[in-house]
């Protein structure tokens, strides 16, 4: 039986609308760096896209854009604001005043009168949205129609009510200092983490996943109350702070996809001075805050961690915050992403991206137990010469294969060198560390690998970087090529998933490195110092681009677009189409004014008429 062109056409919608009726983008990044900028443009009605040909997008990399905004422009429906901030707000109310002044005294640690002086005044306020909230939570769930309601409740609260209170708690903290909002926040985000309370950091296993369930309970009514309008769901998250809460959403909705936003440190740095008023030592516990150099126990749980966020995202994004393109540069990259998450394939990978992507797959041969990393060295056009990942030297044994365990019973005696099975200070450390885990590790059948750096550091009683076992990713891609033949790399790429340390940037440097493309914007001094002197100044760019799983997401198409573009061409041309329409009524009166110039020449002096 031969299909109509209709039924065919209907099957291809049916395709690309199924697979992109419920889209989840979860923003990540360093406050300052633009994820409050993402989500509002998100939510508009429309996005400010540069013109073809004056965006930061050239060549054929402009050409990709001018089909992206030629699609996004047509299918464009505005996300739904979740502010996460909101649904710990939820949590905040279900203390009463007395309680979240002592909580506000813990997080901003002043004591309580000097608290109840600031925002004492905010008491009546707080108690008429804290009974609000609590009369909407407690609808019963008994019926269909009870259940029907609580549903569209929820989406009002937490995309409507909840951030407007949030906006009014904002407004009372600021009467403490600019930062105490953003300190009280983070103090209940750990909190709620950690116990399923604002006000509660004692640790409760079971509740690590309680702030990423109530998440996922909002997504759900959302996608639930859109169905009911008959509309597609998109839905932006601001901002995820916590990596197990991302790992949790994307395991959960196969629509998730987590977004980075990042910016040069200088440009956050003074984006913080002058929009948020934060002073140094303000901005200085906020990186300590956002960017643990180390967490231990349960507070690797309940803690934020921005930079393994960062190490986690499907797509990074890079606001510059340019005078020449404000934020339409911001919203091109956006489009661009969002088209793909509608449309799979519908523009290949940037020469970036495709690096980039080499960059992340080569990184997971990595040993170390601390952090994995790629690099990959190409020339000026892109073609690869080198890959690199942080790992130890070739014959050396890495480390997530070694065992405290082994090392201890004399195991597998070629993995370990003559200091570790024969120094007696660094044997002790490593003894009085692993002999108790030894057990509970054959239980559960795990293997007790262990960092030489880190145990040899207990030792030395200091913090010293030249222990580690690992050569650097982009060291290991330079040495490659050293190893195993010349190839020309001065004014080529460097790719490396991290940013380079000062060691490694001074070998880029040296090589004539003329690009780094990097991933994590960690402040250091690298990019201040190494790579800021002298005559021929590699250039540092923020990475954009997706990566990982979300690479082959987007940009495998669902069918060869060959096949899309036949089944579009069987499409019947509608009737009632007011522009087919005109063009049918202008061939006609075409048509008669040549049977009339016809008539006129077979008899002269007649005129006929129509």
């Amino acid at each position: 039986m031969t299909r109509s062109p209709t039924n065919v056409s209907m099957a291809l919608d049916t395709v690309f609308t199924d697979t992109s009726d419920f889209i989840i983008i979860g923003l990540t990044g360093r406050t300052g760096s633009g994820c409050s900028t993402a989500a509002n443009l998100l939510s508009q009605k429309t996005l400010p896209l540069p013109d073809p040909g004056t965006s930061h997008y050239k060549e054929n990399e402009g050409r990709k854009y001018r089909i992206i905004k030629k699609y996004i422009e047509k299918k464009w429906q505005p996300f739904h604001w979740l502010q996460l901030r909101a649904i710990l707000t939820k949590y905040v109310l279900q203390l009463n005043f007395s309680e979240f002044q002592n909580l506000v005294a813990l997080a901003v640690k002043q004591d309580l009168p000097a608290i109840s002086k600031s925002i004492g005044y905010f008491k009546a306020e707080y108690d008429i949205a804290r009974a609000r909230v609590t009369e909407l939570l407690e609808i019963p769930e008994d019926t269909i129609e009870s259940l029907e309601r609580k549903k569209n409740v929820a989406f009002e609260l937490y995309f409507n009510e909840l951030p407007a209170i949030s906006n009014e708690i904002r407004g009372c903290l600021q009467k403490i200092s600019a930062s105490a909002y953003t300190a009280v926040y983070q103090y209940v985000g750990d909190n709620v983490r950690s116990s399923g309370r604002a006000d509660s950091a004692v640790f409760d296993p079971k509740k690590i996943f309680s702030f990423a369930r109530t998440i996922s309970k909002v997504v759900l009514s959302a996608q639930h109350v859109s169905r009911m309008r008959n509309q597609k769901c998109y839905i932006v998250l601001d901002a995820i702070r916590n990596p197990y809460e991302a790992v949790f959403l994307r395991e959960r909705h196969a629509g998730f996809y987590l977004v980075s936003i990042n910016t040069e440190n200088e440009n956050r740095l003074t984006h913080l001075r002058a929009s948020h008023k934060f002073t140094d030592q303000q901005i200085e516990e906020l990186d300590n805050k956002e960017y643990p150099k180390k967490l231990s126990g349960d507070k690797k749980f309940s803690s934020q961690n921005i930079q393994k966020c960062i190490e986690l995202s499907d797509i990074h994004i890079n606001n510059p915050r340019s005078d020449y393109f404000g934020s339409s540069e911001l919203a091109s990259q956006l489009a661009w992403y969002v088209s793909l998450m509608m449309h799979p394939g519908l523009v290949m990978p940037t020469s970036m991206e495709s690096c980039m992507q080499i960059a992340y797959t080569v990184k997971k041969s990595s040993g170390c137990i601390s952090r994995q990393v790629g690099a990959v060295v190409t020339d000026k056009s892109y073609s690869v010469k080198a890959v690199g990942w942080n790992n130890t030297p070739t014959g050396q044994v890495p480390c997530l294969l070694r065992s405290a365990d082994d090392l201890i019973n004399g195991v597998d005696p070629i993995a370990y060198s003559r200091y570790e099975k024969k120094n007696e200070k660094f044997g002790k450390a490593i003894t009085l560390k692993y002999q108790p885990l030894i057990f509970d590790a054959h239980e559960s059948g795990r293997n007790l690998s262990y960092c030489f750096k880190d145990i040899q550091n207990e030792v030395e009683n200091e913090k010293n970087q030249v222990h580690t076992r690992s050569l650097h990713a982009e060291e290991n891609a330079f040495l490659q090529i050293a190893k195993f033949g010349g190839q020309k790399i001065l004014g080529g790429i460097l790719f490396t998933t991290a940013s380079p340390c000062e060691l490694c940037a001074k070998k880029a440097y040296q090589l004539g490195i003329s690009i780094i493309y990097y991933i994590d914007p960690y402040p250091g001094i690298a990019t201040s110092h190494v790579l800021s002197s002298g005559k021929h100044q590699p250039s540092l760019v923020l990475f954009r681009g997706a990566i990982g799983s979300a690479y082959h997401r987007l940009y495998q198409p669902i069918m060869p677009f060959k096949d899309e573009l036949e089944m579009l061409l069987t499409v019947p041309r509608k009737d009632n189409n007011k522009e087919m329409q005109i063009r049918k009524l202008n061939a006609e009166i075409a048509d008669l004014r040549k049977q009339v110039e016809l008539l006129q020449a077979k008899i002269p002096g007649v005129s006929p008429k129509l």
